[in-house]
């Protein structure tokens, strides 16, 4: 009876702290996609892990990065999944994070070799395409590159590169091989040459959201590390990469 009652308690306390929270989040496999009419991924269940742990009630939605970002710099109870956390987004969002390390890289053809081995011989060796809305093409822009080609997506990047059209181009270790089979191809045409931008990715939160309820977050987070089930995503999700 007194077991009983304690997880009464329990429930009444975590229910009195539930809210319901929208989470928005972009086409990103296999951070997050959509299968059919379902969003999974690693992201995505990393979310609903935390919402279970918090006893929150949430509402996924798929839009492009920018416009959630947006969206959520002045909407209450809202977050994005999976944001890299800059300097110039820290102060407009509550963070809960890290989730994982992303690292971002050059690829070429396999054919060529040796790898290059910096971004200016590359520049010089060829086009080098990005999508313009990552973060990676602000990057590049500020190296003073000749050869930087922008592109709307990582579709058609990938596109052009499995047409022969574009010498280089610019991904995240954990999705290139996903975006290559996406286009037809398989990831080994594609050559690591070398890394670009290390970053932690993280859920950006309004700061219009209750900092408690971002809090609980946070420790929501600090368990499912400490309990091993962060890691079990990461390695259901984030083991199919290109090698080195």
């Amino acid at each position: 009876m007194k077991r009983f009652a304690a997880c009464l308690l329990l429930l009444l306390a975590v229910t009195a702290h539930a809210a319901d929270l929208q989470l928005l989040t972009d086409n990103h496999p296999p951070l997050h996609f959509r299968q059919g009419e379902q969003l999974v991924g690693f992201g995505v269940d990393v979310v609903q892990a935390l919402a279970e742990q918090t006893g929150d009630r949430i509402q996924l939605q798929q839009l492009p990065l920018l416009r959630a970002l947006h969206v959520a710099s002045e909407t209450p109870n809202t977050g994005v999944f999976t944001v890299l956390r800059t300097d110039e987004r820290d102060d407009r969002y509550q963070w809960v994070g890290p989730l994982v390390e992303m690292e971002t890289a050059l690829y070429a053809h396999a054919s060529r070799q040796p790898p290059v081995r910096s971004l200016r011989e590359a520049d010089r060796l060829g086009r080098i395409t990005v999508p313009r809305k990552w973060l990676a093409y602000s990057y590049l822009q500020q190296q003073g590159l000749d050869n930087l080609y922008g592109v709307e997506t990582p579709e058609q990047m990938m596109r052009l590169f499995s047409l022969g059209r574009t010498d280089f181009v610019v991904s995240d270790t954990l999705s290139c091989a996903t975006l290559a089979r996406e286009q037809g191809m398989e990831p080994g045409r594609l050559q690591y040459q070398l890394p670009l931008m290390k970053q932690n990715t993280y859920i950006a939160f309004s700061r219009q959201t209750d900092p408690q309820q971002v809090a609980r977050w946070q420790k929501a987070l600090e368990t499912l590390r400490d309990n091993g089930r962060l890691e079990q995503l990461r390695q259901r999700w984030l083991v199919d990469v290109i090698p080195r």
